[in-house]
């Protein structure tokens, strides 16, 4: 019996040490809902600052996808609370959100199907 207990718990060990974030895709809807009824949201912008500035979401982050230091650059944000991804129309927010669940994120939200002006329409702030 105490064998079973060391085996079952050796494989709960690695099985809870291989699970990652996933990244959970959202039409825009759907994301202007989460965004709206998630405590401690961070909303994570990858277009260019050129864009950003011509138009933004006011509590947003700006990193840029195409910045060498992306990477280094998202290490900033803190990793246990909800990410909420997105760009000018979805082709950049798809490929940094990987990224950010191999940083360590644990809650990762990617816009699809729409960007930053869905946001900027429904009122996101």
């Amino acid at each position: 019996m105490k064998n079973y207990f060391y085996l079952i718990t050796f494989f709960l060990f690695c099985t809870l040490g291989t699970l990652k974030a996933q990244t959970v895709n959202l039409t825009p809807q759907e994301f202007i809902a989460k965004v709206k009824t998630t405590k401690d949201a961070q909303l994570l912008d990858v277009r260019t600052p050129q864009e950003w500035e011509a138009g933004k979401i006011a509590s947003s982050k700006c990193i840029n996808y195409n910045d060498a230091n992306f990477k280094q650059q998202i290490e900033k944000l803190d990793k246990n609370k909800p990410v909420f991804v997105y760009c000018a129309a979805g082709g950049r927010s798809s490929k940094a959100a990987p990224i950010l669940q191999q940083a360590g994120f644990k809650y990762i939200y990617n816009l699809t199907g729409g960007g930053y002006k869905d946001l900027a329409n429904a009122g996101v702030k």
